[in-house]
């Protein structure tokens, strides 16, 4: 599980948590540091307990809250708002394994030179497929179908590509171009 918020200069920090419980206030000591006046040296804590996170307000001056409620102690379910002083946190699970592995199968392919709509009707092609049973050789579907026989899924047509030609500029007009370097 981890912690997302956003630091007051907007940069977006993530905070993994463990078995070791962390603590949040303005305390350099604190685990997570917020630099906030409304916020206690020592504000909350978050602790691992038979499997699950609980968050305990450490008799802070404003309180803690999760998803606007204010807390003494509660279990924490993923997808929860922890606000400590003007700081509000997330509380989500960690990407699994497989959800890095097609972020990093789309940089890769994004790298390569494809664009974002190629690979997104890949996808759909992908998912429009009918998957052939574990161990079969890729081929048709097997004949026995016991349900109502369903159509095969029609391949989405390809996006049309319309382009606008600008209007010709008229003699003796001044003109702009514009050079733009790709991006990184």
């Amino acid at each position: 599980m981890r912690l997302r918020y956003a630091k007051k200069d907007g940069t977006q920090m993530e905070f993994e948590l463990g078995d070791r419980p962390i603590t949040i206030g303005r305390s350099p000591e604190a685990d997570v540091v917020v630099l906030d006046e409304k916020v206690s040296r020592v504000h909350c804590g978050i602790r691992l307990w038979d499997g699950e996170f609980f968050i305990k307000d450490l008799k802070s001056r404003n309180g803690t809250t999760v998803n606007g409620q204010r807390v003494e102690m509660v279990k924490l379910n993923p997808g929860d708002r922890i606000r400590v002083g003007s700081t509000t946190f997330l509380f989500e699970q960690e990407a699994g394994p497989q959800t890095d592995d097609a972020l990093k199968e789309m940089q890769q392919a994004m790298a390569d030179g494809k664009g974002y709509s190629t690979i997104l009707q890949e996808i759909v092609e992908d998912i429009a497929a009918p998957a052939a049973p574990e161990g079969a050789p890729p081929g048709p579907a097997p004949a026995d179908q016991s349900a109502s026989p369903m159509p095969p899924p029609e391949k989405p047509a390809p996006p049309k590509t319309v382009v606008k030609k600008p209007a010709a500029p008229k003699a003796g007009a001044p003109f702009k171009v514009v050079i733009r370097k790709p991006a990184p």
